[in-house]
């Protein structure tokens, strides 16, 4: 007997387009869509299928992440896919408590728009960043981040994968120093 497990992306997998199939095809995937416009009151499929600078600005980028997952999600649940786990990165683990029936799809919805936008507070656009390292030991990274400021490690994804993230300057500079240390990869 085989499981299903649903696994949700963090922000960073966010692509114009996401979603726009399911909701152009199913109705189960526009109502999400449309909910998520209601109680948000700007358009997400403008935000998630048109061109725009606000797709990559993080007090959108949740909540359209999250969007297009959720409507993904319940379209493979109508059509009898369910998961029997579920488990997100990072911000997609809002879709997997709404997968489990534990928040609202709602919920989740309006819980990472807020989230987005208290991020965004907190690092106006264009003074931070974040980077993804690849395939380097987390106690080099830490060794190396240690020593500098404005740099600091903000998730430990999984083994091989780990995100640090500060002032854009300062994460720069930390991703050619651990690109030198053997990171696979280490950009913004």
């Amino acid at each position: 007997m085989s499981k299903i497990a649903f696994i949700f992306p963090g922000q960073g997998a966010q692509v114009c387009g996401m979603g726009q199939d399911f909701y152009e095809q199913t109705e189960t995937g526009k109502a999400v869509f449309d909910k998520a416009s209601e109680l948000l009151g700007f358009s997400m499929p403008e935000l998630c299928f048109e061109k725009n600078d606000r797709l990559d600005i993080t007090e959108y980028t949740q909540a359209a992440m999250v969007t297009a997952s959720i409507a993904m999600m319940r379209v493979l649940e109508e059509k009898g896919i369910e998961p029997d786990v579920a488990a997100g990165l990072s911000l997609g683990e809002y879709c997997a408590l709404a997968a489990a029936g534990v928040m609202s799809d709602e919920d989740a919805i309006t819980t990472v728009r807020q989230r987005g936008i208290l991020m965004q507070e907190a690092v106006p656009v264009g003074e931070g960043a974040m980077a993804a390292i690849l395939a380097l030991d987390a106690g080099v990274i830490e060794e190396v981040t240690s020593h500098m400021e404005g740099v600091w490690i903000a998730n430990y994804n999984c083994p091989g994968q780990i995100v640090i993230s500060g002032r854009k300057a300062a994460v720069e500079e930390a991703c050619e120093k651990l690109k030198s240390a053997g990171a696979k990869r280490a950009s913004c």
